[in-house]
């Protein structure tokens, strides 16, 4: 078993779900918790609300601002045309609306992002989410029909499809590059160093995808990438650079 600090310790591990559950519930579920909301915060409703992150993250499309992104994490293009795209007013507007969103869950289920203890234990929430050893979301999956296309993941506090870890990495950057380093800063560093040490933890726990040669899904490699998100929780930049020479590696199997 790998030891990691809340892993034991059942009511951290329902709260460490609950921060899940309440991201799920504005987006993926909306229809079933937040109906008022049409699903602003995800893909629309397909009937009048378009969706804020159709805006943003591939689906039916790919939109160039995302596009923009995964040339700049390949190295491709410099930021620059990343940040250009990103500035457009709809395109900002939509991220920051987002980043308002989560702001508020995150001060709701963790706190102070400058807090030692909160760093530590908000880093644990994703190894724990990208390893899939969180509680189970019954009650959710009691919710959703048989014949739901979200059925066989809605039991479950993960996040299943590799690319997500880099969507959300792509976000917290472009809201980065809108408004720099303003209140909410160590709150997207903090958030930036869990995809950057829970991408990997899941790539390698999961086999999904290719990740750093030196991860491996044993005690090791869990003490590593808690060290290394520490240190990245207060450097916004290097826990990008990092992001994006995971998705290098995703993409090529290598770092260049």
């Amino acid at each position: 078993m790998i030891a990691t600090q809340g892993s034991d310790n059942p009511d951290v591990a329902l709260r460490h779900a609950a921060w899940f559950h309440d991201l799920d519930a504005w987006t993926e579920y909306w229809d079933i918790y937040h109906p008022e909301t049409h699903g602003r915060f995800y893909f629309g409703d397909g009937n009048g609300e378009p969706g804020l992150l159709t805006k943003l993250l591939p689906r039916e499309q790919r939109p160039p601002v995302f596009v923009a992104w995964t040339q700049m994490a390949l190295g491709i293009v410099d930021a620059q045309d990343f940040i250009e795209q990103v500035r457009v007013p709809d395109i900002a507007s939509a991220v920051m609306e987002v980043d308002e969103l989560v702001a508020r869950l995150f001060d709701r289920h963790f706190g102070d992002p400058s807090d030692p203890v909160v760093i530590a234990d908000y880093l644990d929430a994703l190894f724990q989410c990208a390893i899939d050893s969180l509680p189970p979301a019954t009650e959710r999956d009691a919710k959703i029909a048989d014949d739901d296309w979200r059925k066989p993941t809605a039991g479950r506090h993960m996040i299943e499809s590799d690319l997500m870890w880099f969507a959300w990495a792509f976000h917290l950057e472009a809201a980065h590059a809108i408004v720099g380093k303003d209140k909410n800063h160590q709150r997207r560093s903090l958030q930036l160093a869990g995809i950057a040490t829970g991408c990997p933890a899941n790539f390698a726990w999961r086999g999904h995808r290719r990740t750093r040669p030196e991860y491996h899904a044993d005690e090791s490699t869990a003490q590593l990438l808690r060290e290394r998100g520490i240190q990245w929780a207060s450097d916004f930049d290097a826990s990008a650079a990092e992001i994006h020479t995971l998705f290098r590696i995703r993409e090529w199997g290598q770092t260049d």
